[in-house]
């Protein structure tokens, strides 16, 4: 049997992380073009990688309020902080179909959302990496426990 690299290797389980972590992560570059797209927010948007990766995410997702969400990304490529998007907030950022509708009465996917700075090796920030959190379960308790 052929040994791979470790390197290789772990670079391969990376990928793989990426691609079948329960949220959904995607990268960004600073003019807003999709690098990254994974798995989850293949199976939640219905959107393909390759019909979204080089796209802006503007394009993609014209819903999304382009002011507010560069305000949003500004700390993020200025200060080399995270910034946050509750559901509270904003219910999504992207309008994803809720898939559990027998057990959770939901149009829509509620979301949680951080942005986060990709430094390069030299500590520039070209990108940021935005992790999406299925929050639907959690904003239909609070929201029942409010109609009460």
């Amino acid at each position: 049997m052929l040994s791979l690299p470790a390197e290789f290797e772990q670079f391969h389980w990376m990928v793989d992380m990426v691609q079948n972590v329960d949220m959904g992560l995607i990268v960004i570059d600073r003019d807003y073009n999709v690098q990254v797209w994974n798995g989850f927010m293949t199976h939640h948007s219905g959107k393909m990688a390759q019909e979204v990766i080089g796209k802006s995410l503007f394009e993609v997702f014209p819903e999304i309020p382009q002011e507010w969400f560069r305000l949003k990304t500004k700390p993020v490529y200025d200060l080399g902080c995270r910034s946050f998007i509750t559901w509270q907030q904003r219910p999504y950022l992207f309008k994803c179909r809720n898939v559990r509708p027998v057990t959770q009465q939901a149009d829509f996917m509620y979301q949680n959302i951080t942005l986060n700075p990709m430094r390069t090796p030299t500590g520039a920030i070209n990108s940021l990496f935005l992790s999406i959190q299925d929050t639907t379960a959690e904003a239909l308790v609070v929201l029942k426990a409010h109609q009460s």
